[in-house]
Parts: C-alpha cells; sequence; structure tokens
C-alpha cells in the first residue's frame, strides 16, 4: 500500500504549466473529483460516462472550460503521467493527435474505466488525516479564494480539518536545527533559498548569517526578501521565476527564517505585494542588480484570512519589476559606464534629484508608499556617502573616520540627522554619513540630543556646499 509521504510527493509534482491566461486546473479538479470518489466511500474506478458528467460542469465553473463533456478528454487521459489516475486497459485504446490521447469519439465508444491507483484509494479510505492533507494541499495550491466554492460543489467540508489550509504541515512556529532536517520531515530540496516543499507549495528561507541582505522593512512589517543569485547580475528565473509566478497568482509561500545561532522556523505564511529591483552586492563583493520581492505576513494561505492593508496591496500592485536600479546608479557602475565621467557634484545633484521626486510623496502614509520610499531611498544615502567623500560627516568626530570594509568601501552609515519619523523628509540635507562610533553616540549615547542637534545645520551646510561644486576642508588631523 503506497504511504501517505509518497502521495504527498507525486501530488507535489503535480505542476500544471503556467500560461497567459493563467494556470490550467483541469488535472487538479480531475484529482479532487477523484479524492472525493473515495472519502465519501464511492467505486474507487467510474466509467468514462460517469467522469465527464460530473467533471464538465466542474471545468467550466473553476477553470472557465468551454467545450463542455469534451473538455474532459485531456485530464482524463493526461493525469495518467502523474501517476495519480489509471485508465483501464488504456494500451488498448486507439490514439489520434499524434499519438498524444484517444479521441472523445473513442472514449465514447469505450466508456473505459477509471480511477485512483488502488494504493492510494485504499490509503485515503484508511486515513482521515492522509485525506484531509491531500485536499488542503490541492485546494490552497490551485484555487485559493475559490476553494471554499470547490469543497461546497464536492461535499467536501466535513473531510477537511478545520479551515482549509490551517492543518496542513509543517505548522507555523515548527522549528529545526538545520536545513536538512526540514527536507527529512517534508521533502524538498535542503539547500536553494527559493524551493517547493514535497507538496509543492513554495517556500523561501532567510538566514541572517547568509549572503543576502534580507529584512523587515520600517513601519510596515512586511519584509524585504533579496531574490535568487548569488553574484552577477539576478534574471528572472528558477527561484526568481516562481516568485514571480506567485506574484502574479497572488498565492501564499511559507517563509522560513533563521536568526543569529538560533533555529530555521517557519515563521509565517506571506503573499508578494511587490517586486523591485536595486543595486546590492554579490557574494564576489562585486555591484550588481538584484531582485527585491518584498512579502507580507498573512494568517494563513487562504485570502479570505488575509488582512485588509495587504488585499488593498495586491489590488495596487500591477504584477510588474519597479526598477529603482536606474535612478541610484553606484559611482563604481557609473565610472565603468560612462564616456564621460560624471562629477562628483553631478552625480550628487542627480541622486539628490531622483531622492526629492520620492520624497514628494511622503504625505501618503499606505503601506506600499511607504515601501516605495524606503527602498528607492538608496538615492538619498548614495548622495551623502559621494558628499562625504569617505569619512565621518560629524566635525566632532573621535573615532575612525576613515575606516574601511573588506571590500574597500567607506564604513559609515548614513541616518537622518533629526530621525526620519520628526521630519518625514528622506533627502540628502537632512541626512549624515557618521562612522559607527558617531552613528552609536547619536542614537544611543548619553548626549544623544545635543548632537542631533549639532549635527542639523552641518547637514544642510555640507549640502549646499556639495551644490555649489566647493570641496570639504580637511581636518587638522589629515582627515
Amino acid at each position: 500500500m503506497a504511504d501517505g509521504q509518497d502521495l504527498m510527493e507525486r501530488i507535489g509534482r503535480l505542476r500544471p504549466a503556467v500560461r497567459a491566461a493563467g494556470q490550467p486546473l483541469h488535472r487538479p479538479l480531475l484529482l479532487l473529483w477523484a479524492i472525493a470518489q473515495a472519502v465519501h466511500g464511492r467505486p474507487r474506478q467510474q466509467p468514462w460516462s460517469v467522469v465527464k458528467h460530473e467533471l464538465a460542469p466542474l471545468l467550466t465553473q473553476f477553470d472557465g472550460a468551454q467545450r463542455g463533456e469534451r473538455d474532459v478528454v485531456y485530464p482524463f487521459w493526461a493525469l495518467q503521467r502523474d501517476g495519480l489516475w489509471e485508465v483501464a486497459d488504456s494500451a488498448e485504446l486507439p490514439l489520434t493527435s499524434g499519438g498524444r490521447r484517444p479521441t472523445f469519439a473513442i472514449l465514447e465508444q469505450v466508456n473505459p474505466l477509471a480511477g485512483l491507483p488502488e494504493a492510494d484509494y485504499n490509503r485515503l479510505i484508511d486515513d482521515s488525516t492522509v485525506a484531509a492533507d491531500a485536499l488542503s494541499t490541492l485546494l490552497v495550491r490551485f484555487f485559493g479564494a475559490n476553494s471554499g466554492s470547490v469543497v461546497e460543489a464536492l461535499r467536501l467540508r466535513e473531510f477537511v480539518r478545520g479551515p482549509i489550509g490551517a492543518s496542513l504541515l509543517p505548522l507555523v512556529g515548527e522549528q529545526y536545527a538545520d536545513r536538512k532536517k526540514i527536507a527529512e520531515a517534508y521533502g524538498g530540496n535542503g539547500v536553494m533559498g527559493i524551493t517547493p516543499l514535497a507538496d509543492g507549495i513554495l517556500a523561501v528561507y532567510s538566514d541572517d548569517k547568509g549572503p543576502y541582505p534580507d529584512h523587515h522593512i520600517p513601519e510596515t512589517g512586511w519584509i524585504a526578501y533579496t531574490g535568487d543569485g548569488l553574484s552577477g547580475d539576478q534574471t528572472l528565473t528558477v527561484g526568481n521565476k516562481s516568485m514571480q509566478e506567485y506574484q502574479k497568482q497572488e498565492k501564499a509561500l511559507r517563509y522560513w527564517h533563521k536568526p543569529y545561532n538560533g533555529s530555521w522556523t517557519f515563521e509565517t505564511w506571506a503573499v508578494v505585494i511587490q517586486c523591485r529591483r536595486r543595486w546590492g552586492r554579490g557574494e564576489d563583493k562585486k555591484q550588481r542588480r538584484e531582485y527585491v520581492w518584498v512579502l507580507a505576513p498573512v494568517p494563513s494561505p487562504l485570502r479570505e484570512t488575509w488582512p485588509s492593508d495587504v488585499v488593498e496591496a495586491l489590488a495596487q500592485d500591477d504584477k510588474s519589476v519597479h526598477d529603482d536600479s536606474v535612478d541610484v546608479i553606484p559611482a563604481e557602475v557609473v565610472a565603468g559606464q560612462e564616456s564621460r565621467k560624471l562629477s562628483a557634484q553631478e552625480r550628487y545633484q542627480q541622486l539628490s534629484d531622483a531622492a526629492r521626486r520620492t520624497d514628494g510623496n511622503r504625505t501618503n502614509r499606505s503601506k506600499p508608499t511607504l515601501v516605495e520610499r524606503y527602498m528607492r531611498s538608496a538615492a538619498a544615502r548614495e548622495a551623502v556617502i559621494i558628499r562625504s567623500e569617505g569619512r565621518c560627516e560629524n566635525p566632532a568626530c573621535g573615532g575612525h573616520p576613515l575606516e574601511r570594509t573588506d571590500s574597500g568601501q567607506p564604513l559609515l552609515e548614513v541616518d537622518h540627522v533629526n530621525g526620519l519619523a520628526r521630519t518625514g523628509q528622506d533627502t540628502p540635507e537632512f541626512m549624515i554619513a557618521l562612522c559607527p562610533n558617531c552613528h552609536a553616540l547619536k542614537t544611543r549615547g548619553a548626549g544623544r540630543g545635543e548632537l542631533q542637534k549639532s549635527l542639523v545645520p552641518v547637514a544642510r551646510k555640507l549640502h549646499r556646499a556639495m551644490q555649489r561644486g566647493e570641496r570639504r576642508k580637511a581636518r587638522p588631523d589629515g582627515t
């Protein structure tokens, strides 16, 4: 007898092609219908005449099929390839359509029996947990907002444990020491950062010690999740392609997180509400364009449980890539692209203008707008780094104003001189570059109030000087 894990793995491998018009649901619908036969105690195998009569209206209602009973031919034959369906004496049926399947007329004439493999049918009858998991997985993966209607149409409510998807394993909050343990428990790839578990539902993994700068976006509670690809410009392939499909279909995925020195935790279900492109550094320390998938945590994979601000954000999302890498091009990249190298003043003005365009919408406090402002504030941060000439901008700096990272970049932190929450402005004249020591003093030091107050005129003076093309004077110590 087939075990439950083997059945779930085959269901997880059921992946209808994604087309411009959407994802065809004929095979998932036939499989749900077949599982319904098992849990309702109906015979495992049913004649073609019964299958076409019962499946055709489901295909019309939930898959937009338009040819009535003739639309049943494809799933009736094709689901065999997934190892989830059997057509009796299929080898004896004459095939047409290039040898791919029998015609409607042949099926009408022969009226073959078909149904689930016997081992799967018996497992579903014997184990209600396996049946509930199989049903929930198919409903969550393929039917989303229509899950409840499908359940009612197939009279499956009593066989789905609690709210649809609530009993799916793993449960939110489950923890594992490493990725290998997750794969042992639930299948899937134990290495890739964007990959489905055995049930076919996409999962993403974020490690605080990993090479990607994933983080929570301030004031929103949403997550900026860096796309797939360690070095070089990222492309919409492999994991990023899967994320794009989930964004277009507005489906929930599993978000796993591993804090410093912590365990992997299935932290939350999440949906993609934006895709953005920005500049970042790859594992090779070189600048590259990378995708950022903005994830909004949701209570469950069912849309009816999602907060209103998430539903509104999904409605606003045009499913395109918002390219923040156009205005904000790092200086080292510009140097390699431009036939005429821009002066520091020109680059500063270009980035300041980009920051000001983004900041012009600062009165809008919707979460999508806050995300856009945060992601595009890279223009202001880059401008301030250029203005600083790699030195801490605190005139009284007593730390290490010229310190560099391993990649040779200035060890500086760009901050708002008086706090973004107070000024509400994300432009260079309200920001300053500080070494880690001065930044700590400004944010946590006992005299932070006085320091913040003193830095306000400094930032404005440096901004005006940069616009006039005036170079910063060196301090007596040479810095």
